[in-house]
């Protein structure tokens, strides 16, 4: 069941009025936990114990730690939670790299490995979910007062289906509170369909079109295209990987908040970033503070003294980017965002050095004079999208061979070659302006929908959402981060 489809929406529906007729009852917990495995089950992995037995093991996992009064018992409680689910992590996500890694270095000593008697299915969503599992036993072991007696919520939890195939990220101490507290109210509905179009239009319209019409055919081929057009190509995967994965998490947003619940913003302007670490404050947001409160801070964070904290930073970036895949590509995107971030924090180091604990907390356009800071603002946030969309290479790119192959066509400096469709232009300027304009039209679009007649506003949504539908193409791609 695709997230955008016809059959979707009949589940929706049916999900929404159900929600609403058993908000309170008994009951209630196990239709929302059908509901969830339900639609986990209708993406054809045919794994549906991956996220029970996250759930499940997750539980009792906290359940110990949280009744075991030795600390270095809790310790050894802990870290076989996180063994287990990196071990399922691992399995399903890297089995062929470390198949092929091992075949390799037989293959060297003229041994082979036999084929492996099964083939591996993706779980779509594994990286999410069993995140968010590790998350809940780690804050249960810094909180024993977090631990959650019900099972059952531990498992809507981990198996919440507008979030399980690409987050956002959640933490149990927000998310099940809600359970036995569903949030509705007239503003947030309105603000839901807000976020349901945003994410339909930014995935069928901007998304679909730059995928289809400069993306996919440059990337295959870069030298067959001329360096601008090379160049543009770059540009344009940077919009739409955000339109595209924004748009995912704005549905999720919008959906979840139909149901009457609340969970994390994961996009906040992240191509107004002015550094790297503004960056990585928007952009996948519940990712990112889930490494930093979850494996930048364990491992010593800034507390260690300078030396250690750029170590850390950079095996957290290298350590996010393998988490996208085992493939070199990825690695060197993270390690490539390690130096970037690493810079930014030493840019900032140097501030303090120079004006002081005052100096490093303003940025350089307030220390510098005045009536440069909106150029000096402008350059720094041109800088910083340029590098992440140049990192972003990696990412789309078939392979790190293929990535290079892009880099050589735009500096190749080839004026011949094939061109770009006109259209292009103001598709890539719509993406770049939604995440500008994007705050301001969502409460504008919800204080219009809330002035309109009651009859109104049923329609209005749907027409928009029908023209949406009409703008896009007649088959639409996954989403870019299902594949993670």
């Amino acid at each position: 069941m695709f997230l955008i489809s016809f059959d979707f929406s009949l589940f929706l529906l049916a999900v929404l009025w159900l929600n609403w007729m058993l908000r309170g009852r008994p009951v209630y917990r196990y239709f929302l936990l059908a509901a969830n495995f339900f639609f986990y089950a209708t993406q054809k992995t045919g794994l549906l114990f991956l996220p029970l037995g996250v759930g499940i093991s997750n539980y009792l996992f906290a359940l110990l730690i949280s009744r075991t009064e030795n600390i270095s018992r809790k310790k050894i409680w802990l870290w076989t939670d996180i063994v287990i689910n990196l071990g399922f992590l691992a399995f399903f996500k890297y089995f062929e790299f470390l198949y092929n890694c091992l075949d390799s270095v037989l293959l060297s000593l003229n041994l082979k490995l036999p084929p492996p008697f099964f083939d591996i299915l993706f779980p779509i969503g594994i990286s999410f979910f069993t995140f968010q599992g590790i998350s809940y036993c780690i804050d249960v072991y810094r909180d024993p007062g977090q631990v959650v007696k019900n099972p059952v919520d531990v498992l809507l939890f981990v198996s919440f289906f507008p979030t399980i195939l690409s987050g956002p990220i959640m933490r149990a101490r927000r998310f099940i509170p809600q359970i036995d507290h569903p949030d509705y109210d007239s503003g947030s509905l309105h603000e839901s369909f807000a976020l349901i179009l945003s994410g339909l239009f930014k995935k069928l319209v901007i998304s679909c079109y730059l995928g289809d019409h400069l993306v996919h055919d440059v990337f295959q081929a870069p030298a067959g295209y001329s360096s601008l057009t090379v160049l543009l190509a770059v540009y344009a995967y940077s919009i739409q990987i955000y339109c595209d994965f924004s748009g995912y998490s704005d549905i999720a947003i919008g959906v979840a908040q139909l149901m009457g619940y609340r969970i994390p913003e994961n996009f906040r302007m992240p191509y107004a970033a002015a550094n790297a670490r503004e960056f990585w404050q928007h952009w996948h947001i519940s990712l990112s503070t889930w490494l930093r409160d979850y494996l930048y801070i364990p491992l010593g964070g800034s507390r260690k003294g300078k030396v250690r904290k750029y170590v850390n930073l950079m095996l957290t970036m290298v350590l996010g980017g393998l988490w996208h895949g085992p493939d070199s590509r990825f690695v060197l995107w993270g390690m490539l965002h390690g130096i970037f971030l690493c810079l930014s924090h030493l840019a900032q180091d140097i501030r303090q050095a120079l004006f002081g604990a005052k100096g490093a907390s303003k940025p350089v356009e307030v220390i510098s004079t005045p009536r440069w800071a909106p150029l000096s603002k402008f350059m720094r946030c041109f800088f910083t999208f340029n590098v992440v969309s140049f990192l972003w290479v990696f990412f789309q790119a078939e392979n790190t061979a293929r990535a290079f192959d892009v880099f050589r066509a735009i500096f190749a400096a080839n004026l011949k070659g094939q061109s770009f469709e006109a259209l292009v232009l103001p598709a890539m300027a719509a993406g770049l302006a939604i995440q500008f304009a994007f705050p301001k039209a969502l409460a504008l679009y919800t204080r219009l929908q809330e002035r309109l007649p009651l009859y109104l506003q049923a329609p209005l949504p749907a027409m928009l959402c029908v023209l949406i539908i009409r703008l896009g193409p007649s088959g639409i791609p996954p989403f870019i981060y299902f594949q993670f």
